[in-house]
């Protein structure tokens, strides 16, 4: 890019705009940007900034449904609760399966040859159960509780039983499940700026949850 010639002993230089049109700045002084048309910046560059044209910020992002059920919940937190049992979308999720020959978390991970998983596997269950027991007065809790849950049973159901069917392996198994269950709930959950808690235990505490009530099968 070529200079442009400043006229000695002062007076004004100029400067193209983005439009092709020139514009004469004449004696400004700025730490930061000095415009005569459109400036691209960011919120905290506005102090900086000394224009006569238009400043273009970054539009906000869309609040996201498990971030206004998380603040919500966290607005009536102080508030008496009324609920005495889960709300319906929930209990779908609490309730044991009937019929199953193999029950339990013990019953699947022994038939599926993965008892080296299921101290830990057991330990985030029981998070997952205390921290419904904990909350089961609060509506908004359990619904969001129920919109995870019911993401969970959902990409398994999909993705991950299938390749059971077919008698995938066990690393292939894992791969599903990490990639198409655990990642985009964990993400969803990372993105949501009134979640202040470790996503990934309590995405995996909830499949083993649902594996313990018999909502998924691992083989």
């Amino acid at each position: 890019m070529s200079k442009l010639p400043v006229p000695s002993g002062g007076g004004d230089a100029i400067i193209p705009s983005g439009s092709g049109k020139a514009i004469a700045q004449s004696g400004n002084e700025a730490g930061g940007h000095i415009a005569g048309g459109n400036v691209l910046a960011s919120a905290g560059d506005l102090n900086n900034i000394e224009f006569s044209g238009q400043v273009i910020l970054p539009q906000p992002r869309a609040e996201t449904q498990l971030n206004r059920l998380y603040r919500k919940l966290r607005e009536e937190a102080a508030e008496d609760q009324e609920l005495t049992a889960y709300i319906d979308q929930l209990q779908i999720f609490t309730r044991t399966v009937e019929d199953e020959t193999v029950v339990g978390l013990d019953g699947k991970f022994s038939a599926a040859d993965r008892l080296d998983e299921l101290d830990m596997a057991k330990a985030m269950k029981e998070m997952i159960y205390s921290e419904l027991r904990k909350n089961m007065f609060s509506r908004t809790f359990q619904t969001i509780y129920a919109t995870l849950m019911g993401k969970v049973y959902e990409e398994f159901q999909i993705w991950v039983r299938p390749a059971v069917a077919k008698g995938a392996s066990r690393e292939d198994i894992d791969k599903l499940v990490s990639t198409h269950v655990v990642k985009p709930v964990v993400a969803e959950l990372e993105t949501c700026s009134e979640y202040n808690e470790a996503a990934t235990p309590t995405v995996r505490g909830m499949v083993y949850f649902l594996t313990g009530n018999c909502h998924l099968v691992w083989c």
